[in-house]
Protein backbone atom coordinates (compact mmCIF):
# COMPACT_ATOMS: atom_id res chain seq x y z
CA UNK A 1 0.00 0.00 0.00
CA UNK A 2 0.97 3.45 -0.62
CA UNK A 3 0.90 4.99 3.08
CA UNK A 4 3.65 3.78 5.11
CA UNK A 5 3.36 1.84 7.91
CA UNK A 6 5.65 3.21 10.11
CA UNK A 7 4.13 6.56 11.74
CA UNK A 8 6.23 9.28 11.63
CA UNK A 9 4.81 10.63 14.92
CA UNK A 10 6.84 8.23 16.96
CA UNK A 11 10.22 9.80 15.70
CA UNK A 12 8.43 12.99 16.82
CA UNK A 13 7.61 12.20 19.92
CA UNK A 14 11.44 11.25 20.42
CA UNK A 15 12.46 14.27 19.52
CA UNK A 16 10.12 16.27 22.19
CA UNK A 17 10.37 13.93 24.53
CA UNK A 18 14.23 14.56 24.28
CA UNK A 19 14.18 18.18 24.37
CA UNK A 20 11.68 20.78 26.40
CA UNK A 21 9.12 21.27 24.37
CA UNK A 22 7.36 24.37 23.38
CA UNK A 23 3.03 24.70 22.75
CA UNK A 24 4.02 24.67 18.68
CA UNK A 25 6.29 21.43 18.53
CA UNK A 26 3.59 19.98 20.71
CA UNK A 27 0.66 21.06 18.30
CA UNK A 28 2.81 20.05 15.63
CA UNK A 29 3.40 16.06 17.05
CA UNK A 30 -0.61 16.19 17.49
CA UNK A 31 -1.01 17.16 14.20
CA UNK A 32 0.74 14.65 12.86
CA UNK A 33 -0.76 12.19 14.96
CA UNK A 34 -4.00 13.26 13.97
CA UNK A 35 -3.23 12.44 10.41
CA UNK A 36 -1.41 8.92 10.76
CA UNK A 37 -4.49 7.62 12.99
CA UNK A 38 -6.49 9.03 10.21
CA UNK A 39 -4.64 6.99 7.09
CA UNK A 40 -4.36 4.16 9.87
CA UNK A 41 -8.11 3.70 10.15
CA UNK A 42 -8.45 4.46 6.28
CA UNK A 43 -6.06 1.57 5.68
CA UNK A 44 -7.81 -0.66 8.05
CA UNK A 45 -10.91 0.01 6.71
CA UNK A 46 -10.22 -0.95 3.72
CA UNK A 47 -8.80 -4.43 4.37
CA UNK A 48 -12.13 -5.15 6.25
CA UNK A 49 -13.98 -4.58 3.64
CA UNK A 50 -11.80 -6.93 1.37
CA UNK A 51 -11.80 -9.52 4.01
CA UNK A 52 -15.60 -8.99 3.60
CA UNK A 53 -15.84 -9.31 0.26
CA UNK A 54 -13.50 -11.83 0.23
CA UNK A 55 -15.68 -13.96 2.38
CA UNK A 56 -18.75 -12.93 0.22
CA UNK A 57 -17.43 -14.53 -2.82
CA UNK A 58 -16.31 -17.69 -0.84
CA UNK A 59 -19.81 -18.10 0.28
CA UNK A 60 -20.94 -17.82 -2.81
CA UNK A 61 -18.39 -20.23 -4.25
CA UNK A 62 -19.17 -22.76 -1.49
CA UNK A 63 -22.86 -22.52 -2.07
CA UNK A 64 -22.18 -22.68 -5.88
CA UNK A 65 -20.26 -25.99 -5.57
CA UNK A 66 -22.64 -27.84 -2.76
CA UNK A 67 -25.52 -26.46 -5.86
CA UNK A 68 -23.39 -28.34 -8.18
CA UNK A 69 -23.06 -31.28 -5.77
CA UNK A 70 -26.76 -31.58 -5.17
CA UNK A 71 -27.09 -31.63 -8.70
CA UNK A 72 -24.36 -34.13 -10.06
CA UNK A 73 -25.76 -36.73 -7.16
CA UNK A 74 -28.73 -37.29 -9.34
CA UNK A 75 -26.84 -38.29 -12.14
CA UNK A 76 -24.09 -39.74 -10.42
CA UNK A 77 -24.01 -42.22 -7.70
CA UNK A 78 -23.64 -39.85 -4.05
CA UNK A 79 -20.68 -42.10 -3.55
CA UNK A 80 -19.04 -40.95 -6.17
CA UNK A 81 -19.77 -37.45 -5.83
CA UNK A 82 -18.42 -37.77 -2.07
CA UNK A 83 -15.36 -39.43 -3.31
CA UNK A 84 -14.65 -36.34 -6.11
CA UNK A 85 -15.73 -33.92 -3.17
CA UNK A 86 -13.09 -35.88 -1.02
CA UNK A 87 -10.07 -35.44 -3.49
CA UNK A 88 -10.28 -39.17 -4.58
CA UNK A 89 -9.87 -37.98 -8.52
CA UNK A 90 -7.49 -40.49 -9.38
CA UNK A 91 -9.45 -43.35 -7.50
CA UNK A 92 -12.04 -42.43 -9.37
CA UNK A 93 -10.55 -42.36 -12.70
CA UNK A 94 -9.03 -46.01 -12.49
CA UNK A 95 -10.63 -49.10 -13.46
CA UNK A 96 -10.29 -52.03 -10.92
CA UNK A 97 -11.16 -55.67 -9.76
CA UNK A 98 -12.67 -55.97 -6.72
CA UNK A 99 -15.09 -57.99 -5.00
CA UNK A 100 -19.07 -56.83 -5.43
CA UNK A 101 -22.71 -58.09 -4.42
CA UNK A 102 -24.94 -57.46 -7.45
CA UNK A 103 -28.15 -56.49 -7.31
CA UNK A 104 -30.52 -56.39 -9.71
CA UNK A 105 -34.16 -56.51 -9.95
CA UNK A 106 -37.31 -56.10 -12.60
CA UNK A 107 -41.19 -55.47 -12.10
CA UNK A 108 -43.11 -58.16 -12.91
CA UNK A 109 -45.48 -57.49 -15.98
CA UNK A 110 -44.04 -53.85 -16.69
CA UNK A 111 -45.09 -53.99 -20.64
CA UNK A 112 -48.69 -54.99 -19.57
CA UNK A 113 -48.63 -51.77 -16.99
CA UNK A 114 -47.54 -49.47 -19.67
CA UNK A 115 -49.64 -50.11 -22.18
CA UNK A 116 -52.51 -50.02 -19.44
CA UNK A 117 -51.63 -46.58 -18.60
CA UNK A 118 -51.41 -43.53 -19.68
CA UNK A 119 -48.21 -41.90 -20.01
CA UNK A 120 -48.58 -39.42 -17.10
CA UNK A 121 -50.24 -42.36 -14.82
CA UNK A 122 -47.05 -44.10 -15.56
CA UNK A 123 -44.18 -41.79 -15.17
CA UNK A 124 -46.05 -40.86 -11.40
CA UNK A 125 -45.62 -44.42 -10.57
CA UNK A 126 -42.34 -44.99 -12.06
CA UNK A 127 -41.28 -41.70 -10.20
CA UNK A 128 -42.92 -42.81 -7.38
CA UNK A 129 -41.33 -46.40 -7.20
CA UNK A 130 -37.55 -45.49 -8.05
CA UNK A 131 -37.89 -42.97 -5.63
CA UNK A 132 -39.01 -45.40 -2.44
CA UNK A 133 -36.08 -47.48 -3.94
CA UNK A 134 -33.44 -45.38 -4.43
CA UNK A 135 -33.62 -43.94 -0.39
CA UNK A 136 -33.57 -47.62 0.44
CA UNK A 137 -30.63 -47.96 -1.41
CA UNK A 138 -28.76 -45.06 0.15
CA UNK A 139 -29.96 -46.42 3.98
CA UNK A 140 -28.03 -49.49 3.63
CA UNK A 141 -24.73 -47.84 1.77
CA UNK A 142 -25.22 -49.41 -2.33
CA UNK A 143 -24.06 -47.58 -5.14
CA UNK A 144 -27.09 -46.99 -7.67
CA UNK A 145 -25.50 -47.70 -11.10
CA UNK A 146 -28.65 -47.34 -12.90
CA UNK A 147 -31.85 -48.04 -13.99
CA UNK A 148 -32.47 -49.70 -17.00
CA UNK A 149 -36.22 -49.41 -18.22
CA UNK A 150 -38.20 -50.09 -15.28
CA UNK A 151 -34.98 -52.52 -13.69
CA UNK A 152 -32.72 -51.46 -11.11
CA UNK A 153 -28.96 -51.99 -11.03
CA UNK A 154 -27.04 -51.44 -7.63
CA UNK A 155 -23.62 -52.95 -6.10
CA UNK A 156 -21.86 -53.06 -3.10
CA UNK A 157 -18.12 -52.87 -2.32
CA UNK A 158 -17.04 -49.65 -4.24
CA UNK A 159 -16.74 -46.85 -3.64
CA UNK A 160 -17.25 -48.06 -0.35
CA UNK A 161 -16.71 -51.00 1.67
CA UNK A 162 -17.21 -52.65 4.64
CA UNK A 163 -15.61 -55.87 3.85
CA UNK A 164 -17.26 -58.53 1.33
CA UNK A 165 -19.34 -60.00 3.77
CA UNK A 166 -20.93 -57.36 5.28
CA UNK A 167 -21.52 -55.52 1.82
CA UNK A 168 -23.30 -58.78 1.02
CA UNK A 169 -25.38 -58.57 4.13
CA UNK A 170 -26.41 -54.78 3.65
CA UNK A 171 -26.94 -56.11 -0.12
CA UNK A 172 -29.63 -58.52 1.23
CA UNK A 173 -31.52 -56.66 4.02
CA UNK A 174 -31.54 -53.79 1.19
CA UNK A 175 -33.72 -55.78 -0.92
CA UNK A 176 -35.54 -57.04 2.11
CA UNK A 177 -36.34 -53.70 3.44
CA UNK A 178 -37.45 -52.66 -0.48
CA UNK A 179 -39.39 -55.77 -0.81
CA UNK A 180 -41.51 -54.08 2.52
CA UNK A 181 -41.64 -50.77 1.57
CA UNK A 182 -43.45 -52.20 -1.71
CA UNK A 183 -46.07 -53.49 0.42
CA UNK A 184 -46.44 -49.79 1.63
CA UNK A 185 -46.43 -48.38 -2.35
CA UNK A 186 -49.07 -51.21 -3.09
CA UNK A 187 -51.50 -49.86 -0.25
CA UNK A 188 -51.10 -46.07 -0.62
CA UNK A 189 -51.51 -46.67 -4.15
CA UNK A 190 -54.97 -49.09 -3.37
CA UNK A 191 -56.50 -46.10 -1.39
CA UNK A 192 -56.03 -43.73 -4.46
CA UNK A 193 -58.41 -46.74 -6.39
CA UNK A 194 -55.52 -47.12 -8.69
CA UNK A 195 -55.18 -50.36 -10.43
CA UNK A 196 -51.73 -51.14 -9.80
CA UNK A 197 -50.25 -54.43 -8.24
CA UNK A 198 -47.02 -53.50 -9.32
CA UNK A 199 -44.50 -56.81 -8.08
CA UNK A 200 -41.14 -57.10 -8.42
CA UNK A 201 -38.73 -59.86 -8.38
CA UNK A 202 -35.03 -59.34 -7.10
CA UNK A 203 -31.78 -61.21 -7.84
CA UNK A 204 -28.41 -61.03 -6.24
CA UNK A 205 -24.78 -62.19 -6.68
CA UNK A 206 -21.46 -61.81 -5.72
CA UNK A 207 -18.14 -62.21 -7.53
CA UNK A 208 -14.89 -60.46 -8.47
CA UNK A 209 -15.95 -57.57 -11.30
CA UNK A 210 -13.95 -54.91 -13.05
CA UNK A 211 -15.54 -51.45 -11.49
CA UNK A 212 -14.55 -48.18 -12.30
CA UNK A 213 -15.25 -45.56 -14.89
CA UNK A 214 -16.35 -46.56 -18.66
CA UNK A 215 -16.99 -44.73 -22.18
CA UNK A 216 -15.10 -42.49 -23.53
CA UNK A 217 -13.33 -39.67 -23.67
CA UNK A 218 -16.34 -37.07 -23.41
CA UNK A 219 -18.81 -39.46 -21.74
CA UNK A 220 -17.93 -41.79 -18.89
CA UNK A 221 -20.01 -44.07 -17.06
CA UNK A 222 -19.23 -45.24 -13.28
CA UNK A 223 -20.24 -49.48 -13.22
CA UNK A 224 -19.66 -52.61 -13.04
CA UNK A 225 -18.84 -55.47 -15.98
CA UNK A 226 -18.27 -58.91 -15.63
CA UNK A 227 -20.04 -62.35 -15.15
CA UNK A 228 -21.54 -61.35 -11.52
CA UNK A 229 -23.27 -58.60 -13.27
CA UNK A 230 -25.36 -60.83 -15.34
CA UNK A 231 -25.62 -63.83 -13.01
CA UNK A 232 -27.43 -61.42 -10.70
CA UNK A 233 -29.71 -60.53 -13.44
CA UNK A 234 -30.32 -64.63 -14.66
CA UNK A 235 -31.02 -65.39 -11.24
CA UNK A 236 -33.85 -62.56 -10.92
CA UNK A 237 -35.18 -63.98 -13.93
CA UNK A 238 -35.91 -67.48 -11.84
CA UNK A 239 -37.09 -65.96 -9.47
CA UNK A 240 -41.21 -66.09 -8.22
CA UNK A 241 -43.18 -62.45 -7.71
CA UNK A 242 -42.39 -60.52 -4.68
CA UNK A 243 -39.55 -63.06 -3.96
CA UNK A 244 -35.21 -62.97 -3.25
CA UNK A 245 -33.11 -65.08 -5.09
CA UNK A 246 -29.32 -65.08 -4.01
CA UNK A 247 -26.70 -67.10 -5.32
CA UNK A 248 -24.10 -69.68 -4.04
CA UNK A 249 -21.09 -66.75 -4.00
CA UNK A 250 -23.68 -64.36 -1.70
CA UNK A 251 -24.66 -67.20 0.76
CA UNK A 252 -21.50 -67.93 1.73
CA UNK A 253 -20.87 -64.39 2.54
CA UNK A 254 -24.02 -64.29 4.24
CA UNK A 255 -25.19 -67.50 6.43
CA UNK A 256 -23.63 -66.52 9.48
CA UNK A 257 -25.62 -63.60 9.89
CA UNK A 258 -29.20 -64.41 7.96
CA UNK A 259 -31.31 -67.52 7.47
CA UNK A 260 -30.98 -69.27 4.00
CA UNK A 261 -32.89 -71.67 2.14
CA UNK A 262 -32.24 -73.53 -0.85
CA UNK A 263 -34.55 -72.98 -3.26
CA UNK A 264 -33.64 -74.62 -6.37
CA UNK A 265 -30.74 -75.81 -8.66
CA UNK A 266 -31.58 -73.81 -12.13
CA UNK A 267 -29.87 -73.51 -15.30
CA UNK A 268 -28.70 -70.17 -16.33
CA UNK A 269 -28.93 -68.23 -19.49
CA UNK A 270 -25.68 -69.05 -20.76
CA UNK A 271 -24.49 -71.67 -18.20
CA UNK A 272 -24.12 -75.51 -19.19
CA UNK A 273 -24.61 -76.78 -15.80
CA UNK A 274 -27.01 -75.95 -13.32
CA UNK A 275 -26.45 -73.54 -10.20
CA UNK A 276 -27.77 -74.04 -6.50
CA UNK A 277 -29.67 -70.64 -5.22
CA UNK A 278 -31.06 -69.94 -2.15
CA UNK A 279 -33.85 -67.45 -0.57
CA UNK A 280 -32.53 -65.17 2.42
CA UNK A 281 -35.48 -66.26 5.03
CA UNK A 282 -36.78 -62.16 6.15
CA UNK A 283 -35.87 -61.58 9.17
CA UNK A 284 -35.61 -57.91 11.34
CA UNK A 285 -32.38 -56.64 10.07
CA UNK A 286 -29.77 -54.81 12.36
CA UNK A 287 -30.09 -51.89 10.19
CA UNK A 288 -27.60 -48.71 10.52
CA UNK A 289 -30.20 -47.50 11.96
CA UNK A 290 -33.53 -48.55 13.07
CA UNK A 291 -35.94 -45.44 12.04
CA UNK A 292 -38.55 -47.42 9.98
CA UNK A 293 -41.86 -48.36 12.11
CA UNK A 294 -44.37 -50.14 9.16
CA UNK A 295 -47.27 -52.71 9.88
CA UNK A 296 -50.23 -53.27 8.35
CA UNK A 297 -54.05 -55.03 9.42
CA UNK A 298 -57.50 -55.15 8.12
CA UNK A 299 -58.10 -51.42 8.10
CA UNK A 300 -54.84 -50.02 9.02
CA UNK A 301 -51.79 -48.98 7.64
CA UNK A 302 -48.37 -47.70 9.03
CA UNK A 303 -45.80 -46.11 8.25
CA UNK A 304 -43.17 -43.94 9.79
CA UNK A 305 -40.11 -43.27 8.81
CA UNK A 306 -38.48 -41.00 11.65
CA UNK A 307 -35.07 -39.28 9.48
CA UNK A 308 -38.19 -37.59 7.66
CA UNK A 309 -40.25 -36.57 10.48
CA UNK A 310 -39.41 -32.36 10.78
CA UNK A 311 -42.59 -31.93 13.40
CA UNK A 312 -42.52 -34.92 16.26
CA UNK A 313 -45.38 -32.98 17.84
CA UNK A 314 -47.17 -33.21 14.96
CA UNK A 315 -46.60 -37.17 14.82
CA UNK A 316 -47.47 -37.43 18.40
CA UNK A 317 -50.53 -35.62 17.88
CA UNK A 318 -51.71 -37.50 15.03
CA UNK A 319 -50.87 -40.77 16.36
CA UNK A 320 -52.33 -39.68 20.25
CA UNK A 321 -56.08 -38.48 18.38
CA UNK A 322 -56.12 -42.13 16.35
CA UNK A 323 -55.81 -44.16 19.17
CA UNK A 324 -58.49 -41.68 21.26
CA UNK A 325 -60.68 -42.68 18.27
CA UNK A 326 -60.45 -46.32 18.67
CA UNK A 327 -62.66 -48.22 21.18
CA UNK A 328 -60.97 -49.38 24.41
CA UNK A 329 -59.38 -53.08 23.16
CA UNK A 330 -60.90 -55.85 25.94
CA UNK A 331 -58.00 -56.28 28.58
CA UNK A 332 -57.55 -60.10 27.68
CA UNK A 333 -57.19 -58.98 24.04
CA UNK A 334 -54.51 -56.56 24.95
CA UNK A 335 -52.38 -59.01 27.32
CA UNK A 336 -52.11 -61.66 24.36
CA UNK A 337 -50.98 -59.08 22.13
CA UNK A 338 -48.36 -57.88 24.41
CA UNK A 339 -47.12 -61.18 24.46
Amino acid sequence: MADSVNPTWSQDINTLLASAPDNASLRAALTQLQKDYKRQTRQLNRLVKLADASADRLNQSNATLDRLSMNLARFVPQPVVDGLRAGKVTAMQSVRRTELTLFFSDIVGFTQMSERLEPEQLAEVMGSYFAAMTEVCDKWGGTLDQFIGDAIVIFFGDPNTHGADQDAVNAVHMAQEMQQRLVMLRDEWATQSADLALHVRMGLSTGFCSVGNFGSSSRLHYTALGNVVNEAARIQSQCPVDSIMISEGTYRRIRDQIKCQKAARVILEGRRHPVQIYEPVYAEPSAPEQSVIAGKDDGFRLYLDQRLVTNPDRVYALLYSAIQKLPAPPRQSYENERE
